[in-house]
């Protein structure tokens, strides 16, 4: 399957995903809340390493605006947690199944691709890997999802404090 482009029909994809907790969540439910935002990724990738703290700045700015976000693992729910606490990431980090039935059904080409699903049923925005322009266009479609003014998410500050503005998925 092709990757999945702005603007096109979400996926069905009905099978609720467990939690490195053991919590089970559901993405159809999710969108009847507001916005979704899915970073799919693997532990091992470093653009995923990368691009996780900017999801959960994303997370942190916006989940009182009705923005839910799941990481997607195609990691064992061990490696999954260590990941998230090492980035101390607080949203759910949920753990894909047996066969990529996610990753599959967005057509996942490499990691981490991060995906901003509407409540009307379409993608709102995508990227892959990590470059700060496609950041900070994902930061701006995830403000106007939630209905507030964007603001920069890769700033000069992370520049400062080293972290590249490209690192390749």
């Amino acid at each position: 399957m092709a990757e999945i482009e702005v603007g096109a029909a979400i996926p069905s994809i009905d099978e609720p995903l467990s939690d490195v907790s053991g919590g089970v969540h559901s993405i159809t439910p999710a969108l009847a809340r507001g916005p979704v935002l899915i970073g799919i990724y693997k532990s091992s990738c470093q653009a995923s390493k990368t691009m996780f703290p900017f999801l959960e700045r994303l997370h942190r700015r916006y989940a009182d605006g009705g923005l839910t976000v799941y990481g997607i693992a195609q990691d064992s729910a061990n490696i999954t947690a260590s990941f998230a606490r090492r980035l101390e990431i607080t949203f759910p980090m949920l753990i894909e199944p047996e066969g990529y039935p996610v990753s599959r059904a967005y057509g996942i080409t490499a990691t981490p691709t991060v995906l901003l699903l509407l409540p009307d049923g379409t993608v709102g925005a995508t990227t892959m890997g990590f470059f700060k322009f496609p950041v900070n266009e994902l930061g701006d479609a995830v403000a106007a999802a939630v209905g507030r003014a964007p603001e920069p998410l890769y700033t000069e500050a992370d520049a400062a404090a080293g972290i590249p503005a490209f690192v390749p998925g």
